[in-house]
């Protein structure tokens, strides 16, 4: 399917900052390194042009979406629309308060993130330096590790809504869950900005406490091999990594597709999967839980479809 050059055309001279690249390369826009091409990718860098290119989407009947690493996104062969990441002007730390409030660009990676803030001693976010997303993603997913959420620490969020009118929610606004939010639940709001409530500790101690989670990531985690982070949210009763691996199902491989030897709830591209080499392998482990222990497993990956 070949892009449209009228429409790529007309959004081009509709912008005033940012740049529209035409059928990018997916694989390089994701951490599973899957996937073929797309209609154009929009490297965004003011509030102005998003707007712009989701109403020029939204009136040709162009499909749409915000990435970020694209740590949590299953890419297909071939989509037929717009991409949009966020630029250079969506990834600064504003500024910490006198109230303890960082204000993040929503574009910043998490690893970033941590590292800013532990070198002037703030700490509430130290969880977020093994989690190869952005600071949207974090807070479009709830991302969390070792006991804390992206939730537990934030104080607001700047976010475009469905017609691209700017808004500011306070954290008790939202109805956060686990691996779940009011973003994530709908893929046509865009979180700009957001803000956390941080706790002014001795920089060592909170570089200490970022460092051991750090080591923790690479001891237990596949992190030389291409991976999407946690395949599967761990369900009520169980954990997801456990009951793969009770199933006997480690190592398990479609094509080029295998779930980690490291970690039970990875699945590492040992080198020209495809997309459908990931679907047919989380399909099976889905299928084999169901049966073996009779708990449904729900994907944390995203599907862009």
């Amino acid at each position: 399917m070949k892009s449209d050059p009228l429409f790529l055309e007309h959004l081009r001279a509709a912008l005033k900052q940012s740049t529209l690249l035409e059928s990018p390369e997916l694989s390089r826009l994701n951490t599973w390194k899957l996937g073929g091409t797309a209609l154009a990718l929009l490297n965004a860098e003011c509030e102005e042009d998003i707007c712009t290119t989701t109403r020029n989407c939204l009136l040709d009947g162009v499909p749409w979406r915000v990435i970020g690493k694209g740590s949590n996104l299953l890419m297909p062969e071939f989509w037929p629309g717009v991409l949009i990441r966020l630029g250079k002007n969506f990834r600064r730390l504003e500024m910490v308060d006198q109230d303890s409030l960082a204000t993040f660009g929503a574009g910043m990676a998490d690893a970033t993130a941590a590292q800013k803030l532990s070198l002037k001693g703030w700490s509430g976010l130290e969880f977020l330096i093994g989690i190869p997303g952005t600071i949207g993603g974090a807070v479009c997913m709830n991302a969390g590790a070792h006991g804390s959420e992206t939730s537990d620490y934030l104080k607001s969020v700047d976010w475009l809504d469905e017609k691209g009118i700017w808004r500011r929610s306070i954290r008790d606004e939202l109805n956060f869950a686990y691996r779940s939010s009011p973003f994530n639940s709908n893929e046509k709001r865009v979180v700009l900005k957001a803000r956390f409530s941080l706790v002014q500790k001795n920089p060592d101690e909170v570089r200490q406490k970022m460092m051991k989670f750090h080591t923790f990531r690479i001891e237990n985690q596949p992190q030389k091999q291409p991976n999407c982070g946690s395949v599967f949210r761990n369900p009520p009763n169980g954990i997801a990594a456990k009951l793969i691996e009770a199933s006997g199902l480690k190592g398990k491989r479609f094509g080029g597709m295998q779930i980690s030897q490291k970690h039970s709830n990875f699945m590492v591209n040992l080198g020209g999967a495809t997309s459908d080499d990931a679907l047919k392998l989380i399909e099976f482990v889905k299928d084999r839980i169901w049966i073996d222990h009779r708990i449904e497993l729900r994907t944390e990956v995203h599907t862009l479809a």
